[in-house]
């Protein structure tokens, strides 16, 4: 079983200039293959009921990250018709705390940034249910927000923030659902935990221990300290 979970790709990604840019988030078969080790499975966890959400909300992230002395917090104007059920999946994790803590495990300088592993393992495991995927109706441009996935209909909770026009990541399926529209020059400034490695932390790891394992092993690492929709505060 561990040489099984370690054969998983974590993170795919290759970064170039042409067209071969990728996404990869394995968070699910991960979580499948270390549950099982430790004697648990993801049958444990239920699907979140749907609910209505507004057509249109805003998502605020206060974050530790510092710029001019300040702390910095990102704002992210969401519309449903972008992407229905990526949406309500975020607004319903907003609602549940989720993002609370939740660090910025990978850093990719003019490519993204990536975040939506919980601080509490049994928050992961909560919300470790896929969601199918929507059509891609936005661009991922500059600052859009959407969803990672391990490939068709596998999107949970993770998510990235494009730093730069990312199009080629349309044909591959990933479904933006908002605009980041105060904050991205904040996310740039971001600690990157894994220099020169684009793959991001131990999501494996990260997943199972939470913040208690990250925070010490990368100390300067930041993170999302609230996560709320406005309208809600």
């Amino acid at each position: 079983m561990r040489r099984a979970a370690a054969l998983l790709s974590v993170f795919t990604v290759c970064v170039c200039q042409e067209d071969a840019q990728s996404i990869v988030n394995d968070a699910a078969k991960v979580d499948l293959s270390a549950a099982t080790e430790a004697g648990d499975t993801l049958e444990t966890a239920e699907p979140i009921p749907t609910i209505a959400i507004p057509e249109q909300f805003q998502a605020v992230f206060e974050t530790d990250i510092l710029m001019d002395g300040k702390l910095q917090d990102v704002v992210i104007n969401v519309t449903s018709a972008f992407a229905p059920l990526g949406a309500e999946q975020f607004y319903k994790l907003l609602k549940d705390g989720f993002y609370d803590g939740a660090c910025f495990f990978r850093v990719v300088p003019d490519f993204v940034i990536q975040f939506g592993i919980a601080a509490d393992p049994e928050m992961t495991r909560k919300w470790a249910v896929p969601i199918v995927d929507d059509p891609v109706e936005v661009s991922n441009e500059e600052g859009t927000i959407a969803f990672a996935t391990a490939g068709p209909d596998t999107r949970t909770t993770q998510l990235f923030v494009n730093y730069i026009d990312n199009k080629s990541l349309d044909a591959q399926g990933f479904a933006p659902f908002g605009q980041v529209v105060q904050g991205l020059e904040a996310l740039r400034l971001a600690y990157n935990p894994t220099p020169g490695k684009p793959g991001g932390v131990d999501q494996q790891q990260y997943e199972l221990k939470g913040n208690a394992w990250l925070k010490p092993k990368v100390p300067k690492i930041n993170q999302i300290v609230r996560a709320f929709v406005r309208e809600e505060q």
